[in-house]
């Protein structure tokens, strides 16, 4: 008896599912790949290379090893070029029996933006569990299989969607019928978020009347830093009492004074650094929220409710530790950082991106237990700001946030010039 013939039931499910994908629009032509653990031995059903999934049958099923050797008894020799990440999921993730693969339209425009979908709807924030963002690589290379193994061992275990930078996404599930309604819920999740983006368009405004507040602390000598990280230092390298001209040499952390995280700081290279993230994430409309914590305490989401905040926003906290900025005080003590379910509920909420006049998106309690605040960040594609000043000036306000990193390639980290442009009208946003 033939592998097909033998696990005839699991066959015709890929078969099916294959060509609901197509049905359903979450691929076209001959993208996308299924495949199946097959119970109690080491091999898997894949679909085929250049056959389209509305095509799929038992004779063209493929039936490979854990190391993608091809077993006698397959129907077809010819497995798809992408059966290298379905294995490394399948190696990453033991409970996992069923991959798909598929290159769904709205979802592959947050994927080409290093973005997770927004779970705009009751039914994505109860299901929709997604881990990072995987990176671009070249398809059915060895780099995103690697890729795609670590991801997978990454995120989270009640992550099931792994969106593929400009690739699609990866539903991963016990059955291909859970893999197939995630994969579905994702790409219906999307296409709200979108319609609504369209819906409510950013409006564009002039610059008449607007009021700027600097939220940067200066950068010098009597700026804190994190205890492990090294000190800020600016030296003269060319003397303009000797040369007519001057130019100074900087020594720093990518940390020092107001600054933005971006994802691969708790996450590793799996995750977007900031010369890798949409521009888009560094600006845009913001809301400051007066939330006081005193040492130990930190943010929650109880502190954001009854609060404009919108779909698309940037949400800062003033906790009052910007007191201590130009004090030692200031990474002295149990200072509050954010509760990682609150990172979660902004994201479902749609915004995207975090800051205030934190020392830490975690509190030392919170960082030696693993940072899950910036990790929620990080998961969520969303920038942490830290250390802003004059925050008072800006809180129960809604103004344009400005906060752009360097462009630093592979940078976890950079110095940024925050600016807030207050007198901005915001009326055409609606409340979400």
């Amino acid at each position: 008896m033939s592998v097909v013939n033998e696990f005839g039931q699991l066959a015709d499910e890929l078969v099916h599912f294959s060509r609901l994908c197509y049905d359903r629009h979450l691929v076209g032509a001959a993208g996308g790949n299924l495949s199946l653990r097959l119970p109690g031995c080491n091999a898997f059903f894949v679909t085929a290379g250049g056959v389209s999934l509305r095509d799929v049958a038992r004779e063209n099923i493929v039936v490979v090893d854990g190391g993608g050797k091809l077993l006698p008894g397959s129907p077809a020799t010819k497995p798809s070029k992408e059966t290298g990440f379905h294995l490394a999921v399948y190696e990453a993730r033991p409970e996992v029996c069923a991959v798909i693969h598929v290159h769904p339209p709205y979802a592959t425009v947050f994927s080409a933006r290093k973005q997770l979908i927004p779970t705009v709807t009751i039914s994505a924030q109860l299901k929709l569990k997604q881990g990072p963002v995987i990176p671009m690589a070249p398809p059915g290379s060895k780099e995103l299989c690697d890729l795609v193994g670590r991801g997978a061992k990454a995120a989270s275990p009640e992550a099931t969607v792994l969106l593929m930078e400009a690739h699609g996404l990866i539903a991963m599930r016990p059955t291909l019928r859970d893999a197939f309604d995630d994969a579905e819920l994702a790409e219906d999740t999307a296409k709200i978020a979108l319609l609504g983006s369209l819906a409510f368009p950013h409006a564009l405004h002039s610059f008449n009347g607007l009021h700027l507040v600097d939220l940067t602390a200066p950068l010098n000598e009597k700026i804190q830093c994190y205890p492990t990280d090294p000190p800020f230092a600016k030296r003269w390298h060319v003397n303009f009492s000797e040369h007519g001209f001057c130019v100074s040499k900087l020594e720093m952390g990518a940390h020092a004074g107001t600054h933005v995280d971006a994802p691969s700081h708790f996450l590793g290279d799996q995750a977007p650094d900031l010369a890798r993230m949409p521009m888009d994430r560094f600006f845009g409309e913001a809301i400051a929220l007066e939330t006081p914590k005193r040492t130990g305490e930190n943010v929650t989401i109880a502190d954001t409710q009854g609060t404009d905040v919108r779909y698309g926003d940037i949400v800062l906290f003033r906790t009052g530790w910007e007191k201590r900025a130009s004090s030692p005080a200031f990474f002295e003590g149990d200072w509050p950082g954010f509760d990682p379910e609150l990172i979660e509920e902004l994201n479902r909420r749609g915004v995207k991106a975090v800051g205030g006049d934190i020392a830490s998106a975690d509190s030392p309690t919170a960082i030696a237990a693993g940072a899950p605040a910036h990790k929620a960040a990080g998961r969520a594609g969303m920038p942490i700001f830290e250390a802003l000043v004059n925050m008072d000036r800006v809180t129960g306000q809604r103004f344009l946030f400005i906060g752009f990193p360097l462009n630093l390639d592979g940078g976890e980290a950079s110095p940024i010039r925050a600016i807030a442009l207050l007198g901005i009208d915001n009326q055409s946003k609606p409340t979400k």
